[in-house]
């Protein structure tokens, strides 16, 4: 069995902190206190037919069971590679394979374990990722298409885990018992590169992202940005066409590769008014620096886990039922693997909380900017509508899995944002 002494008083300290956390920042508004006919909150039956309703909740019900399904699996393959030998045998099959150099023979082992990991989860993905998808009507991807985007992930999963994996095993090896602040200093060094990265390095990798193609658009951007007072001076459009039916944008970058991407769908699925509040709200975000707080919080909790992780396996090695030959054997990563992904179950209100935090505030900012919560609220609607998003889903599901508010409750901002708020200084 794991060493629950080091893990059982930190899980229920995140979930205790998630629950106060989670409270706080998500106190229960009055759609849901007085809800209109068949239990739903109003805004979602004025704006919503049953016939919307019902395949948005059926859509999002079936993701609810993959996230647990997949939840389950990972956990399962832990499991079998912590409690049996299974991970040893992993671990001495790459030693065999290159006896004579061990950071090699780490890297054989990780990539055997990323290998392993795709395999074991790939039914599960095509299923969630495409037939699914192709059922409700929201892909545009052919098999291929999809199996080599697959194929995409995996090789960038194995150029990110086997460096890490490697390097992990070095400091165990040379800095017994004092590596985990050298750790988590390369580790949070890592996030911000790969933040600042990603939209030129990985993102190309699977979409094609070029300018924002049309002039109106990026008129009203830049009118926005101004009154915002935000230096934007590019935003960018992507092809998520050829792959989906869904709209959406995002922010991401920093310094000089942050950027505002706007999938095509939006582009050409909403008026201009609702990409302008699209673009707000992606302005919002960089407004309140939500990237920066986004990195500052990961790093935090990467603290965290990785002491969790630290304390667990010191605990392991000296256990002869996880097969380990000492702290520093390769064959514990799955163990620090668990940990890992235990604690980060554990923290996900926390996560959430905060998430539906930041975006609470980039709606706020995108209504101030704009003066417009008519075109916000279509906005929103024509995203549920889109996006199949269940407009009314139970509260803790809410509290436990939602990134985003709900579309209810951002409509009942939007609308008592236009009751009581003075319309914005626009510059001439």
């Amino acid at each position: 069995m794991m060493d629950s002494r080091a893990i059982i008083p930190v899980v229920f300290a995140v979930s205790l902190a998630g629950l106060a956390l989670s409270t706080a920042l998500t106190a229960p508004g009055p759609a849901w206190a007085s809800a209109g006919p068949g239990g739903l909150p109003p805004e979602v039956a004025r704006h919503f037919t049953p016939e919307e309703i019902a395949r948005g909740r059926a859509y999002a019900s079936g993701r609810y069971g993959i996230f647990a399904a997949a939840t389950a699996l990972r956990l399962a393959i832990l499991l079998v590679l912590v409690l049996t030998p299974a991970s040893a045998a992993l671990r001495s099959l790459a030693v065999r394979a290159v006896p004579a150099y061990p950071s090699l023979a780490v890297a054989v082992y990780v990539a055997l374990l990323v290998a392993l990991f795709e395999i074991l989860m790939l039914p599960l993905g095509y299923y969630a990722g495409f037939l699914r998808e192709h059922a409700y009507g929201l892909s545009t991807q052919t098999a291929a298409g999809w199996l080599l985007d697959r194929a995409k992930a995996a090789l960038l999963s194995l150029a990110l885990a086997v460096p890490a994996g490697v390097l992990l095993s070095l400091l165990w090896r040379r800095y017994p018992g004092r590596w985990l602040l050298p750790a988590w200093g390369l580790g949070g060094a890592a996030i911000v590169l790969l933040v600042a990265l990603a939209p030129v390095v990985i993102d190309p990798l699977f979409n094609t992202i070029r300018p924002l193609q049309r002039p109106d658009l990026r008129e009203r951007v830049l009118a926005v940005a101004a009154r915002a007072g935000i230096p934007v001076e590019q935003v960018y459009e992507t092809d998520a066409s050829r792959r989906t039916r869904k709209g959406n944008a995002y922010f991401t970058g920093l310094g000089h590769t942050k950027r505002i991407v706007l999938y095509d769908t939006l582009i050409a699925d909403s008026s201009p008014e609702e990409v302008e509040l699209v673009l707000a709200h992606e302005i919002g975000h960089w407004k309140h620096a939500h990237i920066w707080k986004g990195i500052g919080l990961s790093i935090l909790g990467l603290g965290i886990l990785l002491w969790c992780g630290a304390r667990t396996l010191e605990g392991a090695a000296r256990r002869s039922a996880f097969h380990l030959a000492g702290p520093a054997d390769i064959a514990g990563l799955p163990l620090f693997l668990l940990v890992l992904l235990v604690l980060n179950l554990a923290g996900l209100p926390i996560q959430n909380a905060i998430s539906r935090h930041f975006e609470r505030q980039a709606d706020r900012a995108s209504l101030e900017l704009t003066g417009d919560p008519a075109a916000f609220v279509r906005a929103e609607v024509q995203l549920a509508r889109s996006n199949l998003a269940d407009p009314a889903p139970p509260a803790p599901i809410v509290w436990l899995l939602y990134t985003h508010p709900p579309v209810a409750e951002r409509i009942r901002m939007a609308e008592e944002f236009a009751r009581s708020a003075p319309p914005p200084q626009k510059s001439g």
